[in-house]
């Protein structure tokens, strides 16, 4: 427990110095992120007897900052749609052209690269006077409002087993909790950006949807990740953040927040 603190006590900073300063800075923390996620999602894919192709995603990695930085557009939709299509072709060129090879080749694009791509489009865009950095803000509300209630709810409610084939420990009570404390975070978001910073933000009914839908698909998220991990019969995806593990188990919940951010963006435009 005392290495899960220290570690997020020195990321939560570095993650605040980012989101408020953008920029350079945060376009190479997420592009980064973006590359070791992926990395582990191959690398315990591959462990899982897969022959994937990872080119498709590590080319959608690093074309991200370009197509952000130079052409001020980047579509995470049409990016995927690259990546997806060089991941294609590298799996019927290979030795085994198998379905499974190459289903499990466009995985880590859905889970990794789409979700970040998102990310760094939302952190520099305004989405009317919505300032893409407070929905990402939300976003992360939600999915560790999530976390923590639904850790603490369970443990203390928890009596009927939510997928207890992917996680045994996960309970109903705990994820009613979670739903319940993504809500709460995300008002605590929108009065922080509206009353404190004087920053628009989508209304409370809005907050508090987000919230609930945000909250399910944090927990799809923690479950899909955990999901490939019992498959590949690993029990972390990385060792980058000491007590936590890697990427993927520390963001698993953050990204499908940031997805459904992203889709209410749409709604904004």
């Amino acid at each position: 427990m005392k290495t899960r603190i220290l570690t997020a006590l020195v990321g939560l900073p570095i993650l605040v110095f980012a989101l408020v300063v953008r920029g350079v800075f945060a376009d190479i923390l997420i592009v980064a992120l973006t590359f070791i996620a992926m990395n582990e999602c191959y690398r315990a894919l591959a462990t899982a007897g897969y022959k994937v192709c990872v080119w498709g995603g590590y080319f959608g990695a690093a074309i991200m900052w370009p197509l952000s930085a130079l052409m001020g557009v980047l579509d995470p939709l049409l990016l995927v749609a690259a990546a997806m299509g060089v991941s294609m072709l590298g799996v019927l060129l290979s030795r085994e052209p198998t379905f499974p090879n190459a289903a499990a080749s466009v995985y880590p694009l859905f889970t990794c690269l789409m979700p970040f791509s998102m990310f760094m489009m939302m952190i520099n865009t305004m989405y009317g006077r919505v300032p893409g950095i407070a929905l990402i803000t939300m976003a992360f509300g939600i999915a560790y409002g999530c976390d923590v209630m639904a850790y603490f709810g369970g443990r203390t409610f928890g009596r009927h087993k939510l997928c207890p084939a992917v996680s045994p420990k996960k309970t109903v009570e705990g994820a009613v909790s979670g739903v319940l404390g993504s809500v709460l975070f995300a008002l605590g978001v929108r009065v922080f950006f509206v009353h404190l910073l004087s920053t628009p933000m989508p209304g409370v009914p809005a907050a508090v949807l987000l919230g609930v839908i945000g909250s399910v698909a944090s927990q799809v998220g923690d479950l899909t990740a955990s999901l490939l991990k019992r498959h590949s019969g690993i029990k972390d995806y990385g060792k980058i953040f000491p007590g936590h593990g890697g990427v993927m188990d520390r963001f698993d919940s953050v990204i499908f927040a940031l997805i459904v951010m992203y889709c209410y963006t749409l709604v904004l435009k």
